[in-house]
């Protein structure tokens, strides 16, 4: 279902990503990555995610519906992405920084919360929060399930969110 959300001066319409959409959709996660995280996770860490956001086999999920992207697009432009995988897990969400505190990253989860409310049994949502988003997901009723972690140079720290 495509929706259209108005935030604080635009109107933002989310949607699933189409097949045609995925390389627009993991560069904008890699150039948003680079420019706020990056510096955080050094060379392996970057590296790491690189191999995520290239990955064929997460492209392959996607293409069979294993994996669920939505975009946000202000106009014709893409200003946001959430993926979701193993059912009920955000593996990227990210809003292009010309396009933070408007609100998007908010009704990206919103969204991912209708589409689990609808198309899944899960009564929560996990996600691995990078550190520097961590004050994002505790105001979206994420709750800290972990200390943080670091894998293959990327550190995060595992939260959950329930809902009925």
């Amino acid at each position: 279902m495509d929706r259209v959300d108005t935030t604080e001066d635009s109107k933002i319409l989310i949607r699933p990503a189409k097949p045609e959409e995925w390389d627009d959709a993991m560069e904008l996660a890699f150039r948003v990555f680079l420019k706020y995280e990056s510096k955080d996770y050094g060379k392996e860490g970057t590296e790491a995610f690189a191999e995520f956001v290239t990955d064929n086999m997460l492209k392959k999920a996607f293409e069979s519906g294993y994996y669920v992207v939505f975009l946000a697009f202000e106009g014709d432009e893409l200003v946001g992405m959430i993926g979701i995988r193993n059912g009920n897990h955000i593996s990227l969400l990210f809003v292009d920084g010309d396009h933070h505190r408007k609100g998007i990253g908010s009704k990206l989860i919103d969204r991912t919360e209708e589409y689990l409310r609808s198309n899944t049994q899960f009564g929560r949502m996990t996600v691995n929060s990078a550190p520097i988003a961590k004050d994002f997901y505790h105001k979206k009723g994420f709750k800290d399930c972990g200390e943080l972690c670091e894998k293959d140079g990327i550190r995060y720290i595992p939260m959950e969110r329930e809902f009925s």
